[in-house]
């Protein structure tokens, strides 16, 4: 399984350098999360990761339909093809395994990139999640996984008035990670099922943070 992607890097990567995988809701594609982390010449390498699977006037991921399968068996798929692109994109685009490797997702996007953190804890070093949400399965597998000396850090931001996921589902999701003494940066905004100009402001200088550390 492959995924098609862009990226962009600085001219020089150092095995310090931050790489930021960043995935997409359903029904869009790789153009979608491109500025979230910054505009101009960056100073981490990002990998735009696109859904391959077509669906409406975008992609997907994974169907969101657990009518055949269950959720657990449909998202523990698509995950461990996304870990297998990882290490494959990481190696053809002569990276190396030494970067951080941060995610960023919005709704499925944020789905699996929390997952991801979560199940994959040694690949992850840290996760923007946006208007996603945590598997009952995950927050069961993740509460059995041994502490690490390097934990993965969150950033969750969701909208007020969001149809999809209510605010109880994110608050739940940051009532976990800091159950698991994981940090939680929480934020909610004045929107619906979206990304504001605020939020964005906020998601960078977390990242910046995060990449220093």
């Amino acid at each position: 399984m492959t995924y098609l992607y862009k990226i962009s890097k600085p001219e020089n990567v150092t095995n310090s350098t931050p790489i930021l995988f960043t995935m997409h809701g359903v029904g869009s594609n790789y153009h979608d999360l491109t500025m979230i982390p910054g505009e101009g010449e960056k100073d981490f390498v990002q990998i735009d990761v696109q859904g391959d699977r077509p669906y409406g006037s975008g992609f997907t991921y994974y169907v969101p339909d657990f009518s055949r399968q269950s959720e657990e068996e449909v998202i523990n798929g698509t995950l461990k093809d996304l870990d297998t692109f990882f290490d494959e994109t990481v190696k053809k685009e002569k990276l190396s395994v030494q970067q951080p490797r941060f995610f960023l997702g919005f709704s499925q996007g944020a789905i699996l990139s929390l997952s991801y953190s979560l199940l994959y804890p040694e690949k992850s070093n840290g996760a923007v999640i946006l208007s996603g949400r945590l598997p009952d399965y995950v927050a069961a597998e993740a509460a059995k996984k041994t502490i690490l000396d390097k934990q993965p850090s969150f950033f969750i931001g969701h909208g007020q008035f969001d149809p999809l996921f209510s605010l109880d589902v994110s608050r739940a999701t940051k009532a976990f990670l800091e159950s698991k003494g994981l940090e939680a940066a929480y934020h909610e905004y004045p929107t619906a099922h979206g990304v504001i100009a605020s939020e964005v402001t906020d998601i960078r200088n977390w990242l910046q943070v995060q990449f220093k550390q």
